[in-house]
């Protein structure tokens, strides 16, 4: 009888055990710091006039995981495009000479593919330097 109940005990603290693993919690805490990147891609497709006078730059790429946003410099030589046309989508805007202009800005991460052009300004296209930038804010 004696061997019976011992077996019994034996039994019941084998079942109890794991329901009591099963009440207890476990937790972490987990922390991920993501660097912040940002790349502007410019494809010299289809060359030639749009519209009028505008010139086809071919498109680009830009994408940009800062959370704040970012903006899109356009940089080219100091003292030439003065009053040329940037067109990048539906976004535009006109050179005043000083070598950097800020083409868009933009609030948050993003990834797009814009069309760009340009119109020529007065001394039409006095450089062979326009370059695209991001600047993370």
């Amino acid at each position: 009888m004696k061997r019976k109940l011992a077996l019994g005990l034996a039994s019941i603290m084998m079942v109890a055990a794991p329901t009591a693993a099963l009440g207890t919690s476990f937790g972490f805490n987990l922390r991920a710091i993501v660097p912040v990147h940002c790349v502007v891609n410019h494809h010299a497709t289809g060359f030639g006039a749009v519209n009028g006078n505008a010139v086809s730059l071919g498109t680009f790429r830009e994408y940009c995981n800062a959370p704040a946003g970012y903006e899109l410099v356009v940089d080219y030589a100091p003292g030439s495009l003065r009053g040329a046309r940037i067109i990048a989508g539906s976004e535009e805007i006109i050179l005043n000479g000083s070598g950097q202009a800020v083409l868009s800005r933009t609030t948050g991460p993003r990834v797009r593919e814009r069309i760009i052009a340009a119109v020529p300004g007065e001394n039409g296209f006095d450089t062979d330097r326009l370059e695209l930038r991001i600047v993370p804010i």
